[in-house]
């Protein structure tokens, strides 16, 4: 996986996070909660794309992996605003991997 398809992953995600957010009223509390997260994971893709790492790493494949693992299991769900515990769920748990790739792959520092 390269660096340009992990950044276009995180923003399907984000695309699917304006979705879900279109979908609920403007005074849900949810909906607050949804915005924060997607910020958050906004911000890191934004850090990710404004750095240049070596993708032929087995530390940035292994991490890359993980980080589509998770992706590929909460695929399709985040846009199912009827269990919205479960969608901040999804979106918490995608973050954090997030938060890991890049952690391993020294993109904080």
């Amino acid at each position: 996986m390269t660096q340009l398809e992990v950044i276009r992953m995180i923003g399907d995600v984000l695309t699917e996070i304006d979705v879900a957010s279109g979908s609920l009223m403007p005074n849900d509390p949810n909906l607050v909660k949804l915005q924060d997260l997607r910020r958050v994971l906004d911000s890191r893709q934004l850090m990710l794309s404004r750095q240049l790492f070596n993708e032929n790493t087995e530390r940035f494949q292994d991490a890359a992996r993980e980080l589509k693992a998770v992706n590929d299991q909460i695929r399709d769900r985040i846009t199912r605003v009827e269990d919205m515990v479960e969608v901040l769920d999804n979106v918490t748990r995608f973050l954090d991997a997030v938060t890991s790739f890049m952690t391993t792959i020294g993109a904080f520092g």
